[in-house]
C-alpha cells in the first residue's frame, strides 16, 4: 500500500508525456492528428478531371488557382535567396513568386510546386504543397502536407508555433543566404535599411536605402560582407535583371505589396498565437474543473485571466501599428497593387476605410488592421475575439488609460471607432453605446 501511494504521488509530480511535445500537438489541438479545412483543401477536394486545376501548363493552373481563391496576382513579390523548401530551383535568374490575400499565402517556383499557406479555425496556418511536377493529364495536382514544414515555420520566431516568416538575408551570386552574416526578421518595426535582402523590390522609399535587388560579396568563413547592387537606384520593372516573362505580374515585386506582406505575416503569426493558446488554456481549465469535480463553465482563474490580457495586447499591438517604423520620406510603388487592395474596401458612411493607404509618414492611414474583417480574426474563439474587440474599444474612447496607443491622434482614433462600428460584425455590447 506504502509503494502505491508513493507512486501516485510521484506521478502528480511527473508531467505527462504530452507536455513534452508542442503546444499545437497537444489536446485539443492535434495538429498533424486532425485533418485540415481550409479554403484551399475545400477547393482542391472538389477539383475535378479537365477543370481549371486540371488543364493547361503550370502558369495556367496558377494563374486559375489564384482566381479561385481571390489571391490578387497584383500582389506579386519576388525573392531570390534559397530561404524555401524549394531552394535548388531559386536562384537570382528564377526567384520564386509570392501572391496573399487576407487569408492565403502562394508561393511558385519555376518547374517546382505551389506552397500554400492558409487558416484553419482549430488548427491556425496549415502549409501544403500542391505537386505540379508529378501530375497526372488531365487531372487537378495533388496536395500534401508534410512536417517538415514546421521544422522553420515553428520556430523561435513565432512563438514556437505554426507561423509565417519573412526574412532578409545576404544572399550571394547563387542565392544563398551567406548565414554568418546574421539575417534579420522583418517586421513592421523593422528598419527600412534591414529590409529585403534576397528579395527584388520595384518601387522606392524615399530618402531611405535597403537590402533589395542587391547580391552580398564575401567570403564564406567571414562576417565581413559587402552588397552589390544589381541596378543603379530604384527599379520601376525587373525586366534588366532576368527572364520576367514566366512571371504573371511580370517584372514587378512591389515594395508596397512586400510592406503589406510584413504586416500581414506579422498580424496572422500573433492570431495564430491567440487562436492555439485560448483553445489550450480553455481546455486546461476545463480538465481541472472536472478533475476536481467542479462545473467545467466555472470562472476562469486569475492565470487564465492574465494569459489571455497578455494575448489580447499582443493581437491590438499588432493590429493597431504600433512600433510602426516611421516613414518620413514616403513610399513610392506602382498602381497595380494598390488598385487591386482596394477591390475588397469595406467602406463607412463617410467613405473611409481600413485599407486606404498613406505611403508617407506610416503606411496606412488609418492604422488599424484590415484584417480585422478576415477569417483568421472572425474565427478566433469568442473567448479571446470578444476581449479584443472590447480592449480596442477601451483604446478608442478612452486613451489616457491605455497610454502604449499614444500614437493614434485624438481624430484618427474617432475615424476608426466609426469605421470598425460601422463595418465589423459580431462586435460586443460596448460598441453599442453611444461612446
Amino acid at each position: 500500500m506504502r509503494l502505491f501511494f508513493l507512486f501516485a504521488f510521484l506521478s502528480l509530480l511527473m508531467p505527462p508525456v504530452e507536455a513534452f511535445e508542442p503546444l499545437y500537438e497537444r489536446a485539443p489541438i492535434h495538429y498533424h492528428e486532425t485533418q485540415p479545412d481550409t479554403v484551399v483543401t475545400r477547393l482542391l477536394e472538389n477539383a475535378e478531371p479537365g477543370g481549371p486545376l486540371a488543364t493547361g501548363d503550370d502558369r495556367e493552373i496558377l494563374n486559375n488557382l489564384l482566381e479561385l481563391l481571390e489571391v490578387p496576382v497584383e500582389s506579386q513579390v519576388l525573392v531570390f535567396s534559397k530561404t524555401s523548401a524549394q531552394n535548388s530551383r531559386i536562384s537570382p535568374r528564377t526567384p520564386r513568386a509570392i501572391y496573399f490575400s487576407d487569408d492565403v499565402y502562394l508561393g511558385w517556383v519555376q518547374g517546382g510546386e505551389i506552397e500554400v499557406a492558409s487558416m484553419d479555425p482549430k488548427l491556425g496556418m496549415v502549409f501544403h504543397l500542391i505537386k505540379l511536377t508529378s501530375r497526372e493529364p488531365n487531372q487537378p495536382p495533388e496536395m500534401v502536407r508534410e512536417r517538415s514544414c514546421l521544422n522553420c515555420h515553428a520556430g523561435s520566431s513565432n512563438q514556437n508555433l505554426p507561423g509565417l516568416m519573412v526574412r532578409s538575408v545576404f544572399a550571394e551570386r547563387t542565392g544563398q543566404p551567406l548565414f554568418q552574416a546574421g539575417t534579420f526578421h522583418t517586421r513592421q518595426d523593422s528598419p527600412i535599411e534591414e529590409r529585403w535582402g534576397g528579395w527584388y523590390v520595384t518601387g522606392s522609399v524615399e530618402e531611405e536605402t535597403h537590402m533589395g535587388n542587391c547580391l552580398a560579396l564575401g567570403d564564406r568563413r567571414s562576417v565581413e560582407i559587402s552588397l552589390d547592387p544589381l541596378a543603379d537606384g530604384p527599379l520601376e520593372k525587373l525586366d534588366s535583371l532576368f527572364d520576367v516573362e514566366p512571371y504573371l505580374q511580370g517584372g514587378e515585386s512591389d515594395i508596397v505589396a512586400l510592406m503589406m506582406l510584413e504586416h500581414q505575416v506579422g498580424m496572422h503569426n500573433v492570431l495564430v498565437e491567440a487562436n492555439l493558446t485560448t483553445q489550450t488554456t480553455l481546455h486546461r481549465h476545463r480538465e481541472m474543473q472536472k478533475a476536481f469535480g467542479e462545473p467545467i463553465d466555472a470562472p476562469l482563474s486569475d492565470t487564465s485571466e492574465r494569459i489571455f490580457s497578455h494575448l489580447t495586447d499582443r493581437v491590438l499591438k499588432q493590429m493597431l501599428y504600433v512600433d510602426e517604423i516611421e516613414l518620413p520620406g514616403g513610399v513610392e510603388g506602382g498602381s497595380a497593387f494598390q488598385e487591386a487592395f482596394a477591390r475588397n474596401r469595406i467602406k463607412s458612411s463617410e467613405g473611409r476605410s481600413l485599407r486606404d493607404f498613406r505611403l508617407y509618414g506610416r503606411l496606412m492611414k488609418y492604422r488599424c488592421s484590415h484584417l480585422i474583417y478576415s477569417e483568421s480574426f472572425e474565427q478566433l474563439p469568442d473567448e479571446i475575439r470578444d476581449r479584443i474587440l472590447d480592449r480596442l474599444h477601451g483604446i478608442l474612447t478612452d486613451p489616457v488609460a491605455w497610454p502604449d496607443y499614444a500614437h493614434l491622434s485624438e481624430s484618427e482614433r474617432e475615424h476608426i471607432l466609426a469605421i470598425v462600428r460601422e463595418t465589423v460584425p459580431r462586435l460586443t455590447d460596448c460598441w453599442n453605446s453611444g461612446g
